[in-house]
């Protein structure tokens, strides 16, 4: 009796163990997983966003890539061109961030945007999708075939009137 008692506990101890052994495998396989989760990226190759309006095109962003974070609404982009339908007006711009939420985008580095008449550069810009606003608080210059105005920040309302904020120096050519 003490024999089959002492087999019967041997085994009990035996299964425990591994038991053991198998929770703290697959504790510890979970956990690196969440870490993946957390510390892992996504990303895309050639991204493609349009925004509408009432069924009618409002502009259309373009990206080389698009780094997308876990449990994060932002999105990185990178070689973005953004084209305006209402006036035709492509924007560039090395790096950009676009908010999936509130679909309002920023971009950053050299941007250059190039309108029919004119060219405008500047190195920050962010648009607020709801609005149709741009804002910058950086230089910027806008350039045509017959002018030139520099200054430090700039807004473009929802009707793309542009106003340059201050210092500006503006130079007309015949």
């Amino acid at each position: 009796m003490i024999e089959f008692s002492m087999k019967r506990f041997f085994m009990i101890g035996l299964s425990l163990f591994f038991a053991c052994i198998l929770f703290i495998m697959l504790r510890s396989e979970r956990e690196s997983s969440e870490d993946l989760k957390i510390k892992g990226n996504s990303f895309i190759d050639g991204l493609k966003i349009l925004h509408e309006k009432d069924g009618n095109a409002i502009w259309a962003l373009t990206a080389r890539k698009a780094d997308f974070t876990e449990g994060e609404n932002m999105v990185e982009l990178s070689d973005v061109t953004v084209v305006f339908q209402k006036n035709g007006m492509r924007l560039y711009a090395d790096k950009g961030i676009y908010d999936l939420f509130t679909r309002n985008f920023a971009t950053e580095g050299k941007i250059r945007a190039e309108a029919e008449d004119y060219t405008i550069t500047t190195a920050l810009i962010d648009y607020e999708a709801s609005s149709g606003k741009i804002k910058t608080e950086d230089s910027v210059k806008v350039e045509g075939k017959r002018f030139k105005v520099e200054g430090k920040g700039m807004t473009v309302d929802s009707e793309q009137k542009l106003r340059i904020l201050k210092d500006v120096k503006a130079t007309f050519y015949k």
